[in-house]
């Protein structure tokens, strides 16, 4: 498997480059928008890679650090989100960006990427805060905002009806799961987490 690259650039397109390596080998790398467009052509360049493989053919995704690249490797674990869509995500938000985004609970933010809908949004940010949390990525670890809801001193019911509206569910959807949702001894992650498993199943 192939982890890494480094060569001149030989030619770039829309969504990919081709590095040239001493050995005069090329190889087509796929890279995050903002990586694509520093590439210049007969340029030295080297990126970590990741190679994915299916139905027997590999494609290579390039990235300017591990940290970028274990993100990726996070999104391309949750359900409904491929190497494809995990390169537009990373074109879209930067990784300090999609970490904030992840923390702060912001799913309108990720629906807004295009390919994304509300439900593959939540389970992004169920699987993301779990991953974040074995796996931190070196140097964009978070601390959590005191205005956050979890810390504010309205009702743990108010909390979550106002945390779930502000992800883009109905109130009249949020009202009709909060009864299922326990609070002994659950962190308000924890019944976010909850909520959202609930929510999404409707659909």
């Amino acid at each position: 498997m192939i982890a890494y690259l480094e060569g001149t650039v030989f030619l770039t397109e829309a969504d990919y480059l081709v590095i040239k390596t001493a050995t005069g080998v090329g190889y087509q790398v796929f890279l995050p928008k903002p990586l694509l467009l520093q590439a210049v052509v007969n340029e030295s360049v080297h990126y970590h890679i990741q190679t994915y493989v299916r139905d027997g053919e590999g494609t290579l995704y390039g990235f300017a650090s591990l940290e970028e690249k274990k993100l990726f490797e996070m999104l391309i674990k949750t359900s409904g989100v491929g190497p494809k869509l995990g390169i537009m995500i990373l074109s879209i938000l930067r990784p300090p960006q999609l970490i904030q985004a992840i923390h702060q609970q912001n799913i309108p933010q990720l629906n807004s990427i295009p390919g994304i809908g509300k439900k593959t949004a939540s389970k992004l940010f169920l699987d993301m805060t779990d991953q974040l949390k074995k796996h931190p990525i070196a140097g964009q670890e978070w601390e959590k905002d005191p205005k956050i809801p979890n810390q504010s001193s309205a009702s743990e019911t108010d909390e979550l009806l106002s945390a779930l509206t502000n992800m883009g569910f109905s109130e009249k959807d949020v009202l009709s799961i909060l009864g299922q949702i326990h609070a002994d001894g659950q962190s308000f992650e924890e019944q976010i987490k909850k909520a959202l498993a609930l929510l999404t199943s409707f659909n």
